[in-house]
């Protein structure tokens, strides 16, 4: 081996240690912070079906009555409000209808308040969920935008960059090490310290690539509020600019959203169903045109295409794609949540999360520790040199 490699190797390392030991020490608290909402996260449905935010599922049935009618059960209930959105979920919510309603003059969601119906028989069912206090909902926003709206969400996917260098640093500072040691040994007898670097180590590895995927896709969501916007404001207002026409009553359009799910599944790939449908006059449609998304089933079902209806006749009047960096962020929640698997899957994230929470804090003590020796040492030296 030459010297020049070795030197290069070595400034290679101490840039990696450095790197490993500081974007840790940022990333600690907040990284606590995310671990601990995470958890509780992933079991989200479980803990709002507990708590009666949402309702249980009936099931799906042989027959259903038409969504206009669910609709109108609703308005019937919030005279003073509109439907803006409705969402179909046979996966998560089967035989289960959520509609999202606004104050009248409303167009975005700020306000939205979630309300349920039986698809089976168009009828209201309470749940708690829409006065906006759930559990699960102040979770969310301190794990997503730590209470700071957009600007939170890029916070956090700071926080996650620094946990991906972090970890990519780690990777190369640990190899030299694990072509020394069998991996998974604990050296004994050398101190709690040495012991506690082999389990950092040895616990690192196992975690890694979860750690790496789940960071990873926690980066890209840190871009979601961003991403949309920059969707809205140029292809789908593209989109939007090119169907124009006359506003319609958008608490009573003339075209019901049955017509408008028909129609939008007449321009669906086969096998593809409608996931929601947004009502004419919101952010996200024009004062004449139901916005319909559509999906299919696995990967498909995420990567969803937009449809818009004309709610005066019911003709389709135009299709679009998500563009590569939404499909990008889409496909990173089922994976940064782990929710798309079922209980196993659950709680294999739950043990990797609280994992990769153990080698962080592990890791924040070994520095502290060895901080606290050198202090030692240095104080010691003084002494036996002082007259």
């Amino acid at each position: 081996m030459s010297p020049t490699y070795v030197t290069g190797t070595s400034r290679t390392y101490r840039l990696n240690l450095w790197l490993h030991r500081w974007c840790s020490l940022l990333a600690t608290l907040p990284f606590l912070v995310l671990c601990l909402t995470g958890t509780v996260l992933i079991f989200h449905e479980e803990i709002d079906a507990a708590m009666g935010v949402m309702p249980a599922a009936p099931g799906l049935s042989a027959s259903q009555r038409p969504l206009a009618e669910s609709v109108d059960a609703v308005l019937a209930a919030s005279p003073d409000e509109k439907v803006i959105y409705l969402g179909l979920d046979a996966e998560h919510h089967p035989g289960l209808l959520l509609l999202n309603t606004v104050p009248h003059g409303d167009s975005g969601f700020e306000r939205a308040k979630l309300q349920f119906t039986d698809l089976a028989t168009a009828g209201r069912i309470d749940a708690s969920a829409g006065d906006g206090t759930t559990l699960t909902g102040f979770l969310l926003e301190l794990h997503a935008q730590w209470f700071l709206g957009p600007f939170g969400e890029l916070l956090g996917a700071f926080f996650a960059l620094l946990v991906l260098v972090s970890l990519l640093s780690g990777l190369v500072v640990y190899w030299p090490h694990a072509k020394k040691v069998a991996f998974g040994l604990l050296r004994r007898g050398k101190g709690p310290r040495l012991r506690q670097l082999d389990l950092h180590n040895t616990i690192g590895a196992i975690v890694l690539g979860w750690a790496f995927a789940v960071s990873l896709t926690g980066f890209l969501l840190g871009f979601g509020t961003l991403a949309t916007g920059l969707w809205s404001q140029q292809q789908l207002a593209r989109v939007q600019s090119m169907h124009t026409g006359a506003p319609v009553d958008p608490r009573r359009p003339p075209i019901d959203a049955d017509h408008a799910l028909a129609s939008a599944l007449t321009a669906a790939p086969t096998g593809w169903q409608v996931s929601s449908i947004l009502w004419p006059g919101t952010d996200f449609s024009t004062p004449r045109h139901y916005t319909v998304l559509i999906g299919g089933s696995g990967l498909d079902e995420r990567l969803v295409r937009v449809v818009l209806v004309d709610a005066a006749n019911g003709e389709v009047a135009g299709t679009a794609e998500l563009p590569w960096y939404l499909k990008a962020i889409t496909l990173s929640e089922p994976l940064h949540f782990g929710d798309y698997g079922g209980m196993p899957l659950k709680l294999l994230w739950t043990a990797c999360t609280w994992l990769t929470l153990f080698i962080t804090i592990n890791g924040a003590w070994l520095w502290w520790d060895r901080r606290r020796k050198r202090k030692v040492k240095v104080r010691d030296d003084i002494k036996e040199v002082a007259p």
